[in-house]
């Protein structure tokens, strides 16, 4: 189920859809989960970041489920996502795209996202 989630998630971003389309509830699902599960949230999000196709989808990634995960659950992901930026240049260039962090998570990450030459 995961992957469909996933998968219609990244079609109503690359498409434009509108709140009225069927795809819509991917975007409620991913975002109900990452509320109200952050440890679900976070492989969902890890999973939309790996299947992102170009820099659009990427930015809505991190503008979207990874702002909400570490504006919402920094305290529990943060190590994780630290990890994460360290062995995944794509999830570090996503991190570029996440605005509004406490000013503690985002010294944090500061260290990630300030070499990324092309950021989104």
């Amino acid at each position: 189920m995961r992957d469909l989630l996933v998968d219609d998630w990244i079609r109503y971003h690359l498409e434009g859809r509108k709140s009225t389309d069927p795809l819509f509830a991917a975007w409620q699902k991913v975002d109900e989960i990452v509320h109200d599960d952050p440890e679900a949230g976070w492989t969902v999000t890890l999973a939309l970041v790996e299947a992102a196709p170009d820099d659009r989808v990427l930015a809505n990634v991190a503008a979207g489920p990874l702002e909400d995960l570490l504006t919402r659950a920094s305290d529990l992901l943060i190590d994780r996502v630290e990890v994460q930026a360290r062995r995944d240049p794509k999830f570090c260039r996503c991190l570029t795209g996440v605005w509004g962090l406490p000013p503690s998570v985002k010294e944090r990450l500061v260290k990630y996202t300030s070499t990324i030459q092309d950021p989104l």
